[in-house]
């Protein structure tokens, strides 16, 4: 009796055994299950970052795509690029919700930007899709939420916190001029030099001076200036030279009644408003030394070039001396670029191996917008010669002045000058 009792005593302890091992199967195959389902939640998360970052940057290129900020463009590529790496439909958009978004939605609440005008950040949130959980839902967890974020950072304009780029190498000798710079930075290849009664000062948040050699001075520098800085390339490096002289005639003569066109020699200017359009100059040189000369030029581009034996335009050679401009006396010249066409935000360019000297003397320019591009040429400033109330992106070889109160001011608005290229954006969170 005793020995078969014990038996019946190991048989049911082998019972047992086996209900934990039925049990523990099954929760070894639901904690599978879950696992399964957990990676697969994991694997559309990672789709769904890999959508938000690409749709960020995609933004982020869109923005300053035409030359000037353009929200619809950006949400339209961050829509774009979602749509083709996670399938999201306008739908999902319509009904997403940021619980931080920027404070500039644009076509809905997941893509919002830092700024309406000038946006330097976009963020993008891709909407909550709920993967199913078909293992856990015998857990009571039917689905998981799934959703991603990304901000990128763009820098508008590329170099556009240079307001002036002085980037020809040696001394630039201010002498006692005044260099006023609103809105941006100023730079300067090469050393520079100034007397007691010269300054520069830059105003703006972020704004520096920037001097790639050494700053011989007595002279106000506000803020004081960066020494010994990596010198500036060419922020317009980019810009297709020369500009398309399609549908141009030769003109000789009175630019005042000639109009756009090519022109060679003697460009006669006087009191008048010149006719919107392209101006090319073949060697010769915009000049008034006498009497009074007011100009206007409303939705101008003036191009300095060199010319041929046949007075066409044609490319300078390192180092020549092509067209340039000399006004003195109470000459005046009010030039605003063109806010269309090919040379949309151009004022006043110069073939980039042009070394002829821009001067304005006496009452050099009155209040003038635009781009002034003249990479080998010089700007000259002297006696009362004043770029006064400028709003201009100005990239120059050399600048000097000579006399009291020669002064170049200038207020930089993106809006006003040539569209730059961005800077490469990066993701920033």
């Amino acid at each position: 009796m005793v020995q078969l009792t014990a038996l019946r005593g190991r048989r049911d302890e082998r019972g047992v055994v086996a209900v934990i091992a039925a049990l523990s199967a099954t929760a070894l195959l639901l904690l599978a299950g879950l696992v399964a389902d957990l990676g697969q939640a994991r694997d559309v998360r990672l789709q769904a970052q890999n959508a938000a970052d690409a749709a960020a940057l995609a933004a982020s290129n869109a923005l300053y795509a035409s030359g000037a900020v353009d929200l619809a463009a950006g949400t339209a590529a961050a829509k774009a690029f979602a749509a083709q790496n996670d399938g999201v439909t306008d739908a999902q958009w319509a009904s997403c919700a940021d619980p931080a978004p920027l404070p500039v939605a644009s076509g809905t609440p997941c893509i919002s930007y830092d700024d309406a005008s000038h946006p330097t950040r976009v963020r993008v949130v891709i909407p909550v899709r709920k993967v199913a959980t078909p293992i856990g839902g015998l857990a009571g967890i039917s689905n998981v939420p799934v959703s991603a974020t990304a901000e990128a950072t763009v820098k508008p304009g590329g170099r556009a916190d240079c307001g002036l780029c002085v980037i020809g190498s040696g001394i630039h000798d201010i002498q006692n001029g005044n260099i006023s710079i609103g809105g941006a930075s100023a730079f300067f290849n090469g050393s520079v030099t100034a007397n007691p009664n010269g300054s520069v000062t830059v105003t703006g948040p972020g704004s520096s001076i920037s001097i790639e050699g050494t700053v011989s001075s007595v002279g106000t520098f506000t803020p004081p200036p960066s020494t010994g800085q990596q010198p500036v390339p060419d922020p317009l490096a980019f810009l297709t030279l020369p500009p398309s002289t399609a549908g141009l005639q030769a003109k000789t003569g009175d630019a005042c009644t000639g109009g756009p066109g090519i022109y060679y020699g003697t460009f006669g200017l006087h009191t008048c408003t010149l006719q919107p359009g392209l101006y090319v100059l073949a060697g010769s040189t915009v000049e008034q030394e006498s009497g009074l000369m007011d100009v206007k030029a409303p939705g101008v581009t003036m191009y300095f070039t060199c010319a041929a034996t046949d007075h066409t335009p044609r490319p300078c050679a390192a180092g020549e001396s092509g067209a340039g401009i000399l006004l003195t006396g109470q000459a005046a010249l009010t030039i605003t670029a063109p806010t269309s066409g090919p040379t949309k935000g151009l004022s006043i360019v110069a073939d980039r191996n042009n070394t002829a000297t821009f001067g304005f003397r006496g009452n050099g320019t009155d209040p003038s917008s635009g781009t002034i591009y003249a990479v080998s040429g010089r700007f000259d400033y002297r006696g009362n010669g004043s770029g006064a109330a400028l709003d201009s992106l100005i990239v120059v070889g050399d600048l000097t002045f000579s006399g009291n109160n020669a002064t170049l001011a200038s207020t930089y608005t993106q809006e006003k000058n040539l569209g730059l290229p961005p800077a490469a954006p990066y993701l920033s969170k």
